[in-house]
């Protein structure tokens, strides 16, 4: 009988093993969407020197956003890009519709000889973050002089977002110059307040194509872009963002008894809100790979994967609490697998002996695609319903997370087509982008919305980015410029 029982069960691992690993050997990057015929990038006469100078000269005007109505000096900076656009690209400004949407954001339509064709939308944003005056001095160029240096272009903005902005100028002018003309309609958005949300810039303009009855084919924005080190294979990867995390702030409050600390209840105001805190960071929530894009990364990945973590993707069900504590070690991979919760400031009393009335604390989440900020409420309440005198709301209205876009769409190939040819040793993957973007309003407007920038970025790159030294290099500059040449080119032109 022992050794009947022994060999069931060695039968038994050996049909787990091969089934493990059968799944594993058949956990492969899915088949290319259908083919996508381009031109080579390379054929294009760009002149990415002369590009590259023009770009230094739009980091040179200070679109820092507004943060008041009444900055008549930082309203005249914009004015003054949008005349530079002007006589800059005149080909471009010939050939499209202008319109100035929400004060100063700027909304081209290009219109195409076939209306029966969904238009294409691409995005880029005017204004930049300020340069702290504490920083400055950690800079290695004047963060808005737009020098040229070390073939690349430094300042404020080369990268978030200048450089899609101007590289969509170029490309466009490049063809209006040469007299071509879409087969279908290309808009244009360019808001001057992404930094604060895009309430003035992006939902107007988004507000204003439903309006007239816009569907497109697809939006592009900024959000991500190709990797020179991913860090689940440690090769190149470009990574295509198809949703985006929302975000949300609780205030959570507590009541408690006023008096002096020599003679305290059994609760105060701020134990009170130290346990309800301490509840609602610890709330179970969901951590796996589906109901995201991270499913999808790890399988269009999948042939550059080593074979551990391939077997442990392939084989979740298995393998699911090791792959997650992998994953949790990493800031920026755990936040693929489930929205995450981060205490960030409390605050309650006035003097170590007084006993406060009250006291508060904030929440930050940031909401993953598969929870809703509706339910993450339901759930922090039932987690301090039996603390009496606490109380949790939003602090503001929270910003869902966007839907996932598709990556076996026409639209999807096109983009990806357009990265292989521009970055031939990076395999395209989709990803979750982890801040937010313009995009995010234009989801009532576009049958896809994609967020990538077609240029090799480096975990110190990545950095620059609202940091020290914002940089650009020639070479990635000239590749953004091929690439929405040939998006127009092969997307929209005759």
């Amino acid at each position: 009988m022992v050794r009947l029982l022994l060999g069931g069960l060695v039968a038994l691992a050996a049909a787990l093993a091969g089934f493990i690993g059968y799944r594993t050997m058949s956990f492969t990057a899915p088949a290319p969407p259908a083919a996508v015929e381009i031109a080579a990038a390379a054929a294009y006469a760009i002149d990415a020197d002369a590009a590259a100078a023009r770009l230094a000269e739009a980091i040179r005007f200070r679109t820092v956003s507004l943060v008041s109505d009444d900055d008549a000096a930082g309203r005249a900076e914009f004015e003054r890009f949008h005349a530079w656009m002007q006589e800059t690209y005149p080909a471009f400004h010939a050939a499209a519709r202008r319109e100035l949407i929400g004060g100063l954001s700027l909304l081209y339509t290009w219109p195409g000889s076939d209306p029966a064709q969904p238009p294409i939308v691409l995005l880029a944003h005017q204004d930049v973050v300020p340069v702290p005056d504490d920083t400055r001095q950690n800079w290695r160029v004047d963060p808005f002089a737009g020098e040229l240096r070390e073939e690349a272009v430094w300042g404020r903005g080369a990268i978030d977002d200048k450089g899609s902005l101007v590289a969509l100028l170029e490309a466009a002018e490049f063809l209006a110059a040469q007299g071509r003309r879409p087969a279908r309609t290309i808009v244009f958005a360019f808001g001057h307040d992404e930094e604060l949300g895009g309430e003035d810039g992006a939902v107007r303009m988004a507000a204003a194509l439903k309006q007239r009855g816009v569907r497109a084919w697809f939006v592009l924005d900024e959000g991500m872009a190709a990797l020179s080190r991913h860090p689940l294979t440690g090769a190149p990867a470009a990574m295509i963002g198809i949703s985006e995390r929302g975000s949300g702030t609780m205030r959570v409050h507590a009541v408690g008894q006023p008096g002096h600390s020599s003679m305290p209840p059994s609760e105060t105001a701020v134990s009170l809100v130290a346990v309800a805190v301490d509840r609602i960071h610890d709330m179970p929530i969901e951590q796996r790979l589906e109901g995201g894009p991270a499913l999808g990364m790890m399988r269009a990945l999948a042939p550059e994967l080593s074979f551990a973590n391939r077997m442990a993707v392939a084989n979740e069900w298995a393998f699911g609490p090791l792959l997650r504590q992998r994953m949790e070690g990493n800031p920026a991979a755990r936040a693929l697998l489930g929205t995450t919760i981060a205490p960030t400031m409390i605050n309650g009393g006035v003097r170590p002996n007084v006993l406060p009335g009250e006291a508060t604390a904030m929440i930050n989440f940031r909401i993953h695609p598969r929870d809703s900020a509706a339910d993450l409420l339901r759930r922090a309440r039932h987690a301090v319903a039996d603390l009496d005198g606490v109380s949790v709301d939003w602090a503001e209205p929270p910003r869902e997370a966007s839907g996932v876009s598709s990556t076996s769409s026409s639209s999807y190939a096109l983009i990806a087509a357009l990265s292989r040819e521009i970055l031939p040793d990076a395999p395209v993957a989709p990803g979750l982008v982890l801040a937010g973007t313009d995009s995010r309003h234009y989801a009532e407007v576009a049958e896809n919305v994609y967020r990538y920038q077609p240029i090799l970025l480096s975990a110190e790159d990545l950095e620059m980015p609202h940091g020290l030294n914002e940089r650009l290099s020639v070479a990635n500059f000239d590749r953004m410029i091929r690439f929405y040449v040939g998006l127009m080119e092969a997307g929209a032109m005759q």
